[in-house]
């Protein structure tokens, strides 16, 4: 759900002037993360880290010649 969340949640920010402000005064990833909760969307920093590292996986095996 995280990476849909975090879509939707970049969309809304592409839209809302109030949206970029509040993200441009966080000051780190929870802080991104605690706005788009506050806001309605589904993520989680355990989301985006476990997303980073399952990108990270299907790239290795994009390139792997296992």
């Amino acid at each position: 759900m995280s990476r849909e969340g975090w879509k939707n949640f970049l969309h809304s920010v592409e839209r809302s002037p109030a949206l970029q402000r509040a993200v441009n005064s966080c000051s780190g990833m929870n802080e991104v993360v605690s706005l788009a909760q506050k806001n309605g969307y589904a993520l989680r920093v355990e989301d985006l880290n476990h997303d980073a590292q399952a990108e990270a996986i299907a790239e290795w095996f994009k390139i792997s010649t296992i």
